[in-house]
């Protein structure tokens, strides 16, 4: 990079002799401070989880220099008194996260109390933690009394064509004295909204999560206590279509075309349990069945892909009857053993509120508000009017020329519209918003008003699944900054219940968009709670023996349409959408980031023979195809040239090499050995059919971006051609006149390459590049989402090209996690002063606690700020000069002149 070397100062040199490490202040007796935030199953005090040994964690204090071992102790509430449940013992370890429970078999409704305590190097003791508290939901079918219910007057089409309005249901209850406590489980498909008296019952929204619904379908514990008045009370269920009705309608958006094989699983349902817990201790249980009314509700089209519409003189519905107990079987969906489960995840919740920045009148009466930036989430509604006048509002991400509204990147077309609709009831100042669907979007064309609309006539909720944020990053480029921001707000807008490729066109849970962002991903937010069950999705949606093909994992999961196995010609040559290696893979790559991330061995172990049978299936694909896997190579690549096998065996190859890794680390110790040697015949085809040599030296494949990237970061460039392979990709950078020309498969491997070749310096120009593809052009055209190609072409909101984000926090602030070290116990704080910048500072939440650096370069020198968490380790390269020290938990600094 050829960065100048900084003459390191006195205090520096003191600073590399001497830690500087805080030192854990003790408490009154010698006693060091409680741990700290305390999760259960990676949730704070979750109620309605089903997991047997539910897993426990929490954060060592801040002044402590580590643990060494730790005690827990549980109470299980009684209707009499707490009672003593389990205690661990004191356990000498280090672990402060991924602790199952270890005591007696729990039961539905359990309420536990827990605390824990831990011991530090010193061998001092710390005061038990604060309590924190988890609560089992209903875990079996015999937990549950309420039935599946149904309109029985219900049919997608009325007889005059038009769509049906969409079923509620309802039932009045009595509460008959002070409640102690009360839970509502509930869940519907295609999707619901629960209300007690009128109110929602919680801050969830677009429930249910998706799963693959023959195998699961997952409910919410709400917590009903307060809301619950003397007297008479109502339960309301809404329902919406969901992914679970997905139905050709005329004149709307619809998803597909001849590839795809879509379903309607069944007509909408719910299943309600209501408990109230009075405070003499008996028990009163309201649940769904045949004594439940339903009405055919003011909700009169709901879709998932293409809006929602709502007639509010509709009132609470017409032609009020009794329920129907809805009849399963192995035949329906859900079948009738299919289980209902916890829906592990974190919520998806209105995350803000955003008003237009500009209203502007068009020639036909109608308005186009402008929110600013591109977002994921619904329009909401304020208006006064008379009966009848009907509002519509039309999302888009982009404006034509003329100022008028460009719909195409969503998918949409004049006769075929993506469209929000509601008519009014005529009854003063009316609010709404959708519930059973959301749109990517920055612009609404809103028609029908009879005033011009005011600030907080249409605004926009935005929507996103409440995982917590993991990073911060920050530098002195306002630049670096946007292309941030841009960055994890594509994040966001595909965040839902499984993470999307776009939130308009598709909204398809690929597995691949997951796989190919996980750095970003796993660096911006908090995933430890919400990508398990991504992985189950890809678990049981995994192709049955008996099925064609056993053990293919389609690129969605949950697989709402199947895909013909067709082959079709694309620039990068013959390309398959069924199933491909770097989206499959998946099911093995992510549960290995998972691990190295956060410690996780349980997803690992609960879907491992989900890995063998993929890669069953992926070996006999293999052999079937005469060694070239079906695929879609370096997809959305400028650079069309890569082969498509290279980036097929490369994943092949990363996968079984993953698979070696976590057969390891659960003790297979045959199986080890068996995708070890897989792995190493992987390589020996990658390097025997895609290495290259020619007068100026070894380069891989097309001797693109993503050729020699792909083969670098996979490992498989032996050791002493490391570096002419890498000066061959940062020649095809400069080549390619710092643009970046790889796909979302190549754009990992590209950042990770030059990062692991310190060219930071390499990466800084590409980013920052104004000119098309990149980073900087989607910024300097006005984007404020990342695009489905770094050309700005496609989809306006997809956030598998975001990549980015991880090298900011990892190489620009330079917090990595060392080679071999798990949930980062050991640090590696290397930041990369690139290009003009003379600050930059960014932090991330590790298992241990809050890791920061920051760092600042001027005229005086460079100083480097550091903070390692509680029983961590850093070794700290100060850029530009060959010393490095490690040091402990605290806060430390580091300065050298320039």
């Amino acid at each position: 990079m050829n960065r100048r070397r900084p003459i390191l100062t006195l205090l520096t040199a003191a600073l590399l002799a001497v830690s500087g490490s805080a030192v854990a202040a003790a408490t009154p007796g010698g006693r060091a401070a409680p741990p700290t935030f305390l999760k259960t199953e990676n949730l704070v005090d979750p109620i309605g989880i089903d997991a047997a040994k539910p897993l426990l964690s929490w954060l060592p204090p801040r002044s402590s220099a580590g643990q060494v071992a730790y005690e827990i102790r549980a109470d299980l509430d009684t209707p009499a008194r707490p009672r003593n449940l389990w205690d661990s013992g004191k356990v000498r370890s280090a672990a402060t996260s991924n602790i199952a429970y270890g005591g007696p078999a729990l039961r539905a409704r359990d309420h536990v109390r827990w605390q824990v305590r831990t011991w530090d190097t010193a061998g001092r003791v710390s005061p038990w933690s604060a309590e924190s508290s988890w609560e089992m939901g209903l875990l079996s079918a015999a937990d549950w009394s309420a039935r599946w219910i149904e309109n029985p007057s219900y049919d997608y089409t009325q007889p005059d064509g038009k769509e049906t309005p969409l079923p509620v249901f309802g039932k009045a209850f009595a509460v008959h004295g002070p409640v102690k406590q009360a839970r509502l489980y509930t869940t519907g498909l295609g999707m619901y909204a629960a209300t007690l008296n009128g109110r929602a019952v919680g801050d969830a929204v677009l429930e249910p999560g998706q799963t693959t619904y023959t195998a699961e379908v997952d409910y919410r514990t709400y917590d009903l206590t307060r809301a619950l008045k003397p007297g008479t009370n109502t339960i309301g269920l809404q329902t919406g279509s969901g992914t679970y009705q997905r139905v050709k309608t005329p004149g709307r958006y619809f998803f597909g075309n001849t590839l795809e094989q879509y379903t309607v699983y069944g007509e909408p349902k719910v299943i309600a349990q209501l408990e109230v817990t009075y405070q003499d201790g008996h028990r009163e249980v309201v649940s769904s069945d045949g004594t439940w009314r339903t009405a055919l509700g003011a909700t009169t089209f709901s879709s998932w892909w293409s809006g929602e519409e709502y007639d509010a003189r509709r009132g609470d519905g017409a032609g009020w009857q009794q329920a129907g107990v809805v009849k399963l079987t192995q035949t329906t969906t859900p079948r009738d053993t299919t289980p209902l489960r916890a829906n592990p995840r974190p919520p998806i919740t209105v995350a803000e509120t955003v008003r237009p920045s500009n209203v502007r009148k068009l020639a036909d009466g109608s308005y186009i508000l402008d929110f600013g930036a591109n977002r994921s989430g619904w329009p909401s509604l304020s208006v006064a009017g008379r009966a009848g006048d009907t509002v519509t509002m039309i999302p888009a991400e982009k404006l034509a020329a003329d100022g008028t509204l460009d719909i195409a990147s969503t998918g949409a077309k004049p006769g075929n519209q993506i469209a929000y609709r509601y008519t009014l009831s005529g009854h003063g100042l009316e609010k709404w918003h959708p519930q059973f669907t959301y749109s990517g979007y920055r612009y609404l064309q809103v028609s029908g008003l009879r005033t011009p609309p005011a600030k907080d006539t249409v605004t926009t909720d935005v929507v996103y699944a409440a995982n917590p944020s993991a990073s911060e990053f920050t530098s002195s480029s306002d630049l670096l900054n946007q292309i941030h921001a841009i960055t994890e707000r594509s994040i966001q807008s595909n965040m839902t219940s499984v993470l999307t490729d776009c939130p308009d066109r598709e909204k398809g849970p690929y597995t691949g968009d997951n796989l190919h962002n996980i750095d970003a991903l796993l660096t911006d937010y908090d995933m430890s709670a919400f990508e398990p069950q991504l992985v189950r999705n890809m678990a049981t949606a995994q192709r049955q023996p008996g099925d064609e093909s056993p053990g293919l994992i389609a690129n969605i999961a949950p697989e709402f349409h199947r895909v013909a196995p067709v082959k079709l010609q694309y620039p990068q040559g013959t390309i398959e959408f069924l199933d491909e290696v770097n989206w499959g893979g998946a099911i093995i790559r992510i549960p290995w980031q998972l691990y190295q991330t956060y410690g996780d061995t349980r997803t690992m172990a609960t879907f491992y023979d989900n890995m063998v049978a993929w890669l069953d299936y992926e070996a006999a694909n293999k052999a079937a195809n005469n060694g070239d896997i079906p695929g879609l190579g370096d997809w959305s690549a400028t650079d069309n040239t890569t082969p498509m096998q290279l980036a097929i065996t490369a994943g092949y190859y990363t996968a079984a090499q993953d698979m070696a890794n976590i057969a390891q680390a659960l003790g297979k110790t045959a199986d080890h050995a068996k995708y070890t040697a897989l792995a190493a015949q992987l390589g020996a085809e990658f390097t025997t059919r895609f290495r290259h040599v020619d007068a100026t030296g070894v380069f891989y494949g097309s001797d693109s971006e993503a050729s020699n990237a792909m083969a670098l970061d996979a490992g498989l460039v032996a050791p002493a051609d490391r570096a002419a392979v890498l000066g061959r990709l940062v020649a095809s950078v400069r080549k390619a006149g710092n643009h970046i020309t790889t796909g979302s498969v190549g754009l990992g491997p590209l950042f990770r390459a030059l990062e692991a070749g310190n060219r930071d310096d390499v990466l800084y120009d590409m980013v920052v590049n104004p000119t098309s593809p990149g980073y900087g052009y989607l910024v300097a055209g006005g984007h404020t989402t990342l695009s489905e190609s770094l050309d700005g072409g496609g989809s306006q909101n997809h956030h598998f090209l975001g990549e980015v984000d991880a090298w900011f926090v990892r190489g620009v602030a330079g917090i990595q996690q060392a080679p071999g070290s798990v949930g980062y116990r050991t640090l590696t704080i290397a930041p990369a002063p690139v290009g003009d910048l003379t600050h930059a500072a960014g932090s991330y939440q590790t298992p241990l606690g809050t890791v920061s650096s920051s760092w600042t370069k001027s005229a005086h020198g460079f100083r480097l700020d550091v903070t390692v968490p509680p029983g961590a380790t850093a070794t700290v390269h100060v850029p530009g000069s060959p010393a490095t020290q490690t040091v402990g938990s605290g806060k430390h600094t580091f300065t050298a002149s320039i």
